[in-house]
């Protein structure tokens, strides 16, 4: 069995992900919450700095997108893999 670490918006960032992580083992992937790209940038600085490898260190991180627009999901999902290595991202299609 797969053991994934859902998203919860405003609490479950990098800083409770790695308290997490530390204390408790088997989890597969760690969902991030919901990035939310705009016409004026993929990622904002809050969004980035919760997803930079060097704040996830060895937890395997899936950046999760919300948006309705294909291009801000293409930019972002662009970004998260040229910048940040990123190879898998989740769309999130509403709560």
């Amino acid at each position: 069995m797969k053991l994934y670490f859902a998203p919860l918006e405003g609490i479950a960032g990098y800083l409770y992900r790695n308290a997490y992580h530390s204390f408790f083992s088997g989890v597969d992937k760690y969902f991030t919450p919901f990035l939310s790209p705009n016409q004026n940038q993929a990622l904002n600085p809050k969004e980035i700095k919760d997803i930079l490898p060097e704040n996830n260190e060895g937890m395997y991180v899936v950046p999760q997108i919300l948006t309705n627009r294909p291009e801000y999901f293409l930019r972002a999902a662009r970004e998260l893999e040229e910048k940040y290595g990123y190879y898998e991202v989740n769309l999130n299609l509403g709560c």
